[in-house]
């Protein structure tokens, strides 16, 4: 997969089917517009290509404005790879910043996705937005497709039904199933696992010292997913069970940054640089801060009691 990271880096003779969005969590509705992309494009000649952003306008907003920033679904890596799995060859990232912010709406279909990236055909969401002050809409992208010579396909929404309700498919809906700690209910509306991705890199290695050692992953802030979890993890192609904590690990000093460590049952292998997945299955507790050690160790433990009491009633 190719990766862009400014649009005038992108070969401008290239012909390009593109959909542009934040793609938080690649959900089933995220998919749909992903394969019906990618279809369009085999049929047509054109390199299927993802536009979105870093980071998310959402985000950059509500740090203007000094309010909460939504949480992010996935890490990038494991969204760029989510892409791949669909047939998506190149990733524009566009930096959002003020500038991209002050964008006049045709300016952004003229300079980025036609002279930049010569679109030929462009998919999007029916309810898109996009350009300064969110003015760019569906009837705008119609109405200059014909000066323009590109075409276009709205996407609709899609409801997922449960046995209990159907909802609208979105990204705010699984931030709140991760939110009330139901990784199932996320898999669901997502149309994959939970899964989280990285390098394995060294920690503060305080794991050893109490018997629990743990395979560490730095996430991105923000994270939707937080607390202590049930999960599976799969290292070098093999798949293994344990207990896993998400967050800033508030009982040890480590600057706000956010982590997901493991400890893995039976497992005492080196694994440092490897990639590590993990899935979230069952939420235990919420992250908590322990006054002292022996606190933290008693609560560690229970954890694991619990997480090994939910595989042994799942398999």
């Amino acid at each position: 997969m190719l990766f862009i990271h400014h649009p005038t880096l992108a070969n401008a003779h290239t012909p390009r089917a593109v959909t542009i969005g934040n793609f938080d969590g690649v959900h089933i509705g995220h998919a749909a517009i992903l394969d019906e992309l990618v279809a369009h494009a085999n049929a047509h000649g054109l390199t299927p290509t993802v536009v979105t952003f870093a980071p998310n306008p959402k985000a950059f907003f509500a740090k203007q404005r000094g309010k909460p920033e939504p949480k992010r679904i996935l890490p990038l890596r494991d969204k760029i790879n989510l892409f791949a799995q669909h047939g998506i060859e190149q990733v524009v990232i566009l930096p959002f910043n003020q500038a991209l912010a002050n964008m006049p709406a045709h300016e952004f279909v003229e300079y980025i996705l036609c002279a930049c990236l010569n679109t030929q055909h462009l998919r999007v969401g029916d309810d898109f937005k996009f350009g300064a002050g969110r003015t760019g809409d569906f009837e705008l992208l119609r109405d200059l497709s014909n000066r323009h010579h590109y075409s276009l396909t709205a996407h609709h929404s899609i409801v997922h039904h449960s046995e209990h309700s159907s909802e609208r498919v979105s990204s705010t809906a699984i931030r709140h199933a991760l939110h009330n700690g139901e990784p199932h209910t996320a898999a669901a509306l997502l149309g994959h696992s939970y899964t989280l991705s990285g390098h394995v890199i060294y920690g503060q290695q305080l794991g050893r010292t109490i018997g629990i050692p743990t395979i560490n992953l730095k996430m991105p802030e923000q994270l939707a997913a937080q607390g202590v979890y049930a999960v599976s993890i799969t290292l070098n192609g093999k798949t293994h069970q344990g207990v896993a904590s998400i967050g800033t690990r508030p009982s040890v000093k480590t600057n706000g940054q956010c982590w997901l460590e493991v400890f893995v049952f039976d497992f005492n292998e080196s694994v440092y640089g490897d990639i590590a997945c993990v899935t979230l299955q069952h939420k235990i507790r919420d992250e908590e801060k322990f006054e002292d050690m022996p606190t933290l160790l008693a609560a560690i433990n229970d954890d694991i009691t619990q997480a090994r009491s939910y595989f042994s009633q799942t398999n």
